[in-house]
């Protein structure tokens, strides 16, 4: 009962940090229905719109993170983390 209720807190944790149940559930290797049943559980509510790990690495890389910092942090490669720069670098700005 133990290893759950560790579990339960980290889905709350990442629940609060804005990742969806998806996201979850591939961090901590559990399917995203599990996800779902342990934040109906806990009473935890998504707070706001849920970042995606895309617009995370944005932010991370902002904070002055090289992609292999980042790449690290959100458990993806680094060359996901460059293809995601390369191609937001190349759509049109919006004004």
């Amino acid at each position: 009962m133990e290893l759950k209720e560790k579990t339960l807190a980290k889905v709350r944790r990442y629940c609060l940090m804005g990742l969806n149940g998806k996201e979850i559930g591939k961090l901590l290797d559990i399917s995203p229905r599990t996800v779902q049943r342990y934040i109906s559980e806990s009473g935890t509510r998504e707070t706001s719109e849920p970042k995606t790990i895309q617009q995370k690495a944005f932010e991370l890389s902002a904070k002055g993170f090289s992609y292999s910092e980042v790449a690290k942090r959100l458990r993806v490669s680094k060359t996901t983390v460059y293809l995601w720069h390369r191609k937001r670098k190349q759509q049109p700005t919006e004004q």
